[in-house]
């Protein structure tokens, strides 16, 4: 008898002891021997029942979740000597590791040929991914030690218990007792985060303001649509004597585009979802493109494949969202009297989700008729309205010099006075229409 994959020798009782198990309980089981040296000689124990008892408490108080169930170890006769052999199996719920460290690779320990070694962090992230069934969410979290200070506060303004056997029967503990994906996005430690960016005008060469928001997904979404509603101007027309006021964008569409973000994107992917505010449209991109045999046609129908299913499953449970893929219709049915529609651009990798300004197009037609026009604007578009121009013309007609007229000009392009193109390296530049 030599050592292997599946066979080691301990001379003695000692923590390496525990580090065999371990690797054995994480690979594909084995045996352990205690009283044989590394050459295979016999030596035996002294008291061979009390080295057993040791070894077997010690590694059940060792390792996380309990391997009782995996393991027996037991005094037995070789060569007329007492040793104690140790029969570990496969677990079911790898990776297992050391309580007191953690999933890293100190705490993690697997065998190669006859050594047993620590796990690389990409080999315990595959582990994990290899026993969760393919869903991110489902999958044991690496992060262990996590707080629930925000969904508690959540779940206690709905009136919902959200004790241990709500955690297990929502899926956020496994039946281990471990947290699994979806409880550290629900948890104040989510790694994920969400990047909101205001831009002047409607393209991004200048910020307004940007903002980066992390903490439990619920709180993103409570502090990113707050943050948004700021900027979410309200405007109005009249109707006979009435006037009609009405947000840039319809509050239950900027809540439903972001929820379907944080519920539909790829948590595989490292990365934040992305929320630009320009003047005429908000967008919001998320990782992981539309889940296969889904079509913008079937998502305004209303059809919905989950990549997510228990986070689903919990906003519904909030009722955060009406039903599963409801989000989409209900997105475009807010626009239904609008001018301007909601797109879903085509992309690989990503989801984008494009709101249109309702109030840009009624703004850019009253900036012409509003007196407060600067005089010089005023002159630039009924010298040049109907006929494409230059910098070089604008800073003629005005007396300025062309540096001067660039900057006035700019910033009739970003209010939607005049539109621009570029022909070689110059721009050009014409009145909007009105």
């Amino acid at each position: 008898m030599i050592e292997s994959q599946t066979i080691e020798f301990k001379s003695i009782l000692n923590d390496k002891a525990n580090k065999t198990m371990l690797a054995f309980l994480n690979t594909d089981g084995g045996v352990l021997y205690i009283g044989i040296d590394d050459d295979g000689v016999v030596i035996g124990v002294d008291d061979a029942a009390d080295v057993a008892k040791k070894a077997s408490d010690s590694f059940r108080d060792s390792i996380s979740p309990d391997p009782t169930s995996y393991f027996t170890i037991e005094p037995e006769l070789i060569d007329g000597k007492h040793v104690v052999k140790a029969t570990i199996e496969r677990g079911t719920a790898i990776p297992y590791c050391f309580s007191s460290i953690g999933l890293i690779p100190q705490g993690v320990y697997v065998r190669v040929g006859s050594a047993s070694v620590t796990a690389s962090r990409e080999h315990i992230r595959q582990m994990i991914k290899d026993n969760g069934g393919g869903q991110y969410i489902a999958e044991l979290s690496v992060e262990q030690n996590l707080s629930f200070d925000y969904a508690n506060n959540v779940f206690s303004d709905k009136e919902i218990p959200f004790g241990e056997q709500q955690k297990q029967s929502l899926g956020l503990l496994r039946p281990d007792g471990r947290y699994t994906n979806l409880a550290l996005l629900l948890s104040d430690e989510c790694p994920f985060t969400t990047k909101v960016a205001i831009f002047e005008g409607t393209d991004k060469d200048r910020f307004k303001d940007r903002k980066e928001f992390s903490g439990s997904v619920f709180r993103q979404i409570d502090e990113v649509l707050t943050y948004l509603n700021v900027y979410n101007r309200v405007g109005g027309n009249f109707e006979g004597v009435y006037r009609i006021d009405h947000p840039d964008y319809p509050e239950i569409t900027l809540r439903e585009a972001f929820v379907n973000a944080v519920i539909h994107r790829d948590y595989y992917i490292d990365g934040s979802i992305l929320v630009s505010m320009f003047d005429d449209r908000l967008e919001i991109m998320s990782l992981g493109g539309v889940m296969p045999g889904v079509t913008r046609e079937l998502m305004l129908a209303g059809v919905s494949v989950a990549r997510n299913e228990k986070l689903a499953a919990v906003f519904y449970r909030l009722k955060m969202i009406e039903a599963f893929g409801t989000g989409i219709p209900r997105i475009f049915g807010a626009y239904k009297d609008s001018a301007v529609k909601p797109e879903i651009p085509v992309m690989s990798g990503g989801f984008l989700i494009r709101l249109p300004n309702r109030n840009f197009a009624h703004d850019a037609v009253l900036k012409f008729s509003d007196s407060r026009i600067p005089e010089n604007e005023r002159k630039i578009i009924e010298a040049f309205d109907g006929t494409d121009f230059i910098k070089e013309e604008a800073a003629a007609l005005l007396g300025l010099s062309v540096s001067g007229a660039y900057k006035l000009l700019r910033r009739m392009n970003e209010r939607g006075l005049l539109d621009s193109r570029k022909a070689g390296k110059q721009l050009i530049y014409n009145v909007t229409s009105h």
